[in-house]
């Protein structure tokens, strides 16, 4: 008797990660986690499974497991770096390990890279760690008011410092500072995200007046309080919902990665907007390079065809996805 074949049902493992993600969804984590179980038998979306186990396992309470399982994630460099690092943070302060935030954080950043959309949620946690610990208590604070220091560093500190007195402005009233604020967005040389951050801070503290910004070869005017978030942003919202519909139900991993590239490049624009200002442009552009990073082997004729862009629009955005894509990490 001959052996016999088995034969998978057409897109088994798919519809089983699936149905672990809906089950999450309804918050029956202990069901989703015996799904995802079964997913990491079959070798599907090793990153995504592992990380549905880690958020299952902190849901039901077994946080030194979701700790030990996110990171083992970071020393094998599985799924999205930053993001599993969050998550891990995030567990060890619900299990009050504060030290070891503080170690993790610190060691991020002496590295060179940092990307701009996690820089401010790292620092403030690290922040929140170090006034955890017992030496915490001794951190010097600004004073109320703005030292001749902190208004020369402005402009002349290292991107670190810099980065530093733009996060303390948060807490503060800047209207004092506007004059230097005004003077650092019109100079070319400061970094963009560091600049994008201060039009936030002005957003945040309703300054209602014209500002001008140099930035990426271009001056702009623009008024903080008109600007909108990026989940208010018609254009993006409109990039992501292409995405959606190309690339989400095929590849989820690479949709997610894209929409994170997204949101970089979005970061270290803002307030100048997109150009070309075509949004199925940016959605193919996207598509591309994140089709390049994952070593998927795209064709950029076949997706100019698929999202009806052309060669020449095609390549203009590549090039400057992978511009702003460099800009988008401060190196502190």
């Amino acid at each position: 008797m001959k052996n016999k074949k088995i034969v998978e049902f057409p897109n088994l493992k798919h519809r089983l990660l699936e149905k672990a993600m809906e089950t999450m969804k309804e918050k029956k984590f202990q069901e989703a986690l015996e799904l995802f179980l079964q997913a990491r038998e079959n070798n599907y979306a090793y990153a995504e499974v592992e990380l549905g186990m880690v958020v299952c396992y902190m849901e039901l309470g077994q946080l030194t497991e979701a700790k030990n399982r996110c990171k083992k994630m970071l020393q094998e460099d599985i799924g999205d770096y930053f993001h599993v690092l969050q998550i891990y943070i995030t567990i060890l302060i619900q299990l009050k390990e504060y030290e070891e935030v503080k170690t993790t954080i610190e060691a991020i950043l002496e590295e060179d890279k940092l990307p701009a959309q996690y820089a401010q949620s790292f620092y403030q946690l690290l922040e929140f760690a170090r006034k955890m610990l017992p030496q915490g208590k001794e951190q010097v604070e600004f004073e109320p008011e703005y030292g001749e220091d902190e208004r020369l560093h402005l402009q002349d500190a290292s991107t670190q410092k810099q980065f530093e007195i733009i996060q303390s402005l948060k807490q503060r009233n800047i209207r004092p500072l506007i004059p230097e604020i005004q003077d650092y967005l019109k100079e070319e040389l400061h970094h963009p995200v560091l600049k994008t951050f201060l039009v936030h801070i002005l957003k945040e503290q309703g300054w209602d007046k014209e500002m001008e910004i140099v930035k990426l070869g271009q001056r702009v005017d623009f008024n903080p309080t008109s600007l909108k978030s990026g989940e208010e942003d018609p254009f993006l919202n409109k990039v992501i919902t292409i995405l959606e519909d190309k690339v989400e139900s095929e590849n989820p991993t690479l949709f997610e990665s894209l929409k994170e590239m997204l949101v970089r490049i979005h970061t270290v624009l803002c307030p100048l907007s997109f150009d070309p200002d075509h949004p199925a442009a940016w959605a193919a552009g996207l598509h591309s390079v994140g089709g390049e990073m994952f070593g998927l082997g795209l064709n950029d004729e076949d997706l100019g065809d698929e999202y009806s862009v052309l060669p020449l629009e095609l390549l203009q955005v590549k090039k400057a996805i992978t511009k702003l894509e460099d800009f988008s990490y401060l190196r502190l």
